[in-house]
C-alpha cells in the first residue's frame, strides 16, 4: 500500500480486547454479503447478523467500506492458510501450477458465495471515489497466493522473480476468466475442460521462462 492509498483510506484504531468483536461483525458481513450481496448490504444489516447494536459496529469500523476492506484481508488470509497447509510438501514448479489450479478449483465449487462476494466487492468499490484503490490492492492480495505457491517450488531460483510473475500474471488473468464464465454459466464441464487448457499453456509458458523448471 502506498502513501495515497494509506491516507484515502480511513481505518478505525484497533480497540483494546476488540480483535474478538471485530471478527465477528467481519464474519457477519461475509454472511450478510453472501446472501444479499454487497450493494444490498448496510451496516445496519451486518450489525442485525453480529448481534451488535450500531453504534457498537462504528466503535470498531468506520464505515461499509472499511468492513469490505477488513472482509477482504479476511478471506485472502483464510486462502493463505489454506494453500500453506495443502502445499507443505517440496514439489516442482511443472506439478504446481497443475495441481494449485485443480486445488483452487476445488475450493471455489465448496463455496461459490465467496467468490461471488470477492467479484462485487471489486466492482462495488470501484464506484466508490475514496476507495477505488481497494480493487486493485484485492487483486495483488489474491494474485499473490498464486505467486507465492510457485516461488516455495524445489526447481525455482531467487532470480527467477520476474519471469516468475509474469507467469502468475498469465494464469491468475485467465483463471480469473474461467471463474467469472463458471460464476454465470454453472458449467461445470467446460470449466474442467477450459482449465486443463489453462494448465497445459501455463506449463508451457514456465518451459520457455524457466526452462530449468522443466519437467
Amino acid at each position: 500500500m502506498d502513501g495515497r492509498e494509506a491516507i484515502t483510506i480511513r481505518r478505525s484504531p484497533v480497540r483494546p480486547q476488540s480483535t474478538g468483536r471485530r471478527e465477528q461483525i467481519i464474519g457477519a458481513a461475509l454472511t450478510v454479503m453472501i446472501s444479499n450481496g454487497v450493494h444490498n448490504t448496510t451496516t445496519r444489516k451486518i450489525a442485525e447478523a453480529a448481534g451488535v447494536n450500531v453504534a457498537t459496529l462504528h466503535y470498531h469500523f468506520h464505515d461499509k467500506e472499511e468492513i469490505i476492506f477488513s472482509a477482504m484481508e479476511e478471506l485472502a488470509s483464510s486462502y493463505r492458510n489454506t494453500l500453506s497447509a495443502h502445499f507443505a510438501q517440496p514439489q516442482g514448479l511443472h506439478d504446481r501450477i497443475r495441481d494449485l489450479l485443480w486445488f483452487i478449483w476445488g475450493e471455489i465449487e465448496k463455496a461459490p458465495g465467496e467468490q461471488l462476494v470477492l467479484q462485487e466487492m471489486t466492482l462495488y468499490v470501484l464506484r466508490v471515489s475514496h476507495a477505488e484503490h481497494l480493487a486493485a490492492q484485492k487483486e495483488r492480495e489474491i494474485r499473490s497466493l498464486y505467486s507465492a505457491s510457485f516461488r516455495e517450488c524445489r526447481d525455482v531460483r531467487p532470480e527467477d522473480g520476474p519471469r516468475l510473475e509474469e507467469l502468475t500474471e498469465f494464469v491468475y488473468a485467465c483463471f480469473v476468466g474461467i471463474l467469472n464464465q463458471w460464476l454465470a454459466t454453472r458449467d461445470r464441464a467446460s470449466l474442467v475442460r477450459t482449465t486443463g487448457n489453462l494448465i497445459a499453456a501455463a506449463q508451457a509458458l514456465a518451459g520457455r521462462l524457466l526452462p530449468h523448471c522443466s519437467r
